[in-house]
């Protein structure tokens, strides 16, 4: 035995589909808005916080060389290179 289904707008009507579609619509909007609205405030926030915050410059102090990145990249060529002339 099947239960008969009932396809059509009133079925909608009667249960009252239509204000819970458009409360859901409602809702939906709200947050979309309040979302857009947090995106757009974005900059001046960051603005705001950057005054209070400011970006420290990095200053190199005398263990670290400008060179030592070029040192390191040698050492593991050098290395690498030993590895595969070893096999």
């Amino acid at each position: 035995m099947s239960i008969p289904l009932y396809i059509g707008w009133q079925r909608i009507l009667e249960g009252q589909g239509i204000d819970i579609a458009f409360t859901g619509m409602f809702i939906v909007f709200l947050a979309l808005a309040a979302i857009s609205l947090c995106i757009a405030l974005l900059p001046k926030v960051v603005a705001a916080i950057g005054v209070i915050l400011p970006e420290r410059q990095h200053t190199p102090t005398e263990s670290e060389s400008p060179h030592d990145d070029e040192t390191v990249a040698a050492a593991v060529g050098f290395a690498l290179d030993e590895k595969n002339n070893n096999r």
